[in-house]
């Protein structure tokens, strides 16, 4: 990956809103959301995470080692404000990076931040930034358009037919989230088939499919759902649950009929893709308010 070099004063003061750029398809949404709304964002890549599709847009690349060029580039730029976007899929091993100074000098709280579980690590990553007087913000602070709004999004569905799924589904889901593992899962004809855990959504739904071409699951469900729900007590700054076009492509192909999330608390990238997709796959997309309903 060939990394831009970074620069100090990259928008003459006029921003004050930073990316760190994790992977995944998010970032991009971001960035794209925040220009068309007239800002300048910078946009800071988190090294072997960063979409390769981004790079080119990227101001720096940085390691886990590079916190002072981090902070640098942010004081530089006038940066109050910071959103996080995209996964991390391997935690910094600091023995084999190179550090600088700030990094070494902090290096008793890096270590500290760095260990549990997903929800907890944004959350500590979060007050660290804090501490620095730049404040993190969530996307539904900065890209209000990408939430969910409740109810249904694309398709049509029977609730009579539809809902001790939907709900058993969205049951397994907040459980596996209540203890930091993931946050999404996939239940059909009255059980849990799936439970997202590290290797995340994508993969939970090629296992069912290899699940069905093995028999272990029905070839033809009555009723099959995918949830995807915010985590208990999960900080909304960061990695909040997200669906697009290739979500349902890929629901479609494990053979489930919909698709359920969080309304107010998950993110739909591409909407109008994503919903042009679900009807023409024959998937619904329903928001759920999880609060109002328990």
């Amino acid at each position: 990956m060939v990394k831009p070099k970074p620069k100090t004063d990259i928008n003459n003061g006029g921003a004050n809103i930073a990316i760190i750029a994790g992977n995944g398809v998010l970032p991009i949404y971001i960035r794209d959301e925040l220009i068309s709304s007239g800002q300048k964002p910078i946009l800071i890549g988190v090294d072997n995470e960063i979409n390769p599709k981004l790079v080119k847009h990227a101001d720096a690349v940085l390691t886990f080692g590079q916190v002072g060029k981090l902070f640098e580039l942010l004081t530089a730029n006038n940066v109050d404000r910071v959103i996080f976007a995209g996964g991390i899929t391997k935690r910094p091993d600091y023995k084999k990076l190179k550090l600088d100074f700030l990094t070494i000098k902090e290096m008793p709280r890096l270590l500290k931040i760095v260990f549990g579980g997903d929800n907890s690590v944004l959350t500590k990553i979060s007050t660290y930034f804090e501490t620095h007087d730049i404040k993190v913000v969530g996307s539904h602070e900065i890209a209000p358009n990408l939430i969910a709004q409740n109810g249904v999004i694309a398709g049509k569905f029977s609730k009579r037919t539809a809902m001790p799924t939907i709900k058993l589904a969205v049951t397994a889901a907040k459980t596996i989230g209540a203890i930091d593992v993931g946050q999404a899962a996939i239940a059909e004809d009255g059980r849990v088939v799936a439970l997202e855990a590290l290797e995340g959504t994508d993969a939970m739904l090629n296992r069912v499919v290899d699940l069905r071409k093995a028999g272990r699951l029905n070839a033809n469900p009555k009723m099959g759902i995918l949830a995807k729900m915010i985590k208990p007590e999960q900080d909304m700054r960061a990695d909040l649950p997200a669906i697009g076009p290739k979500t349902v492509a890929m629901a479609a192909k494990a053979g489930l009929k919909g698709i359920v999330i969080e309304s107010g608390k998950s993110l739909i990238l591409d909407r109008e893709a994503t919903v042009k997709k679900a009807e023409s796959l024959n998937i619904f997309i329903y928001g759920y308010d999880y609060e109002a309903s328990n």
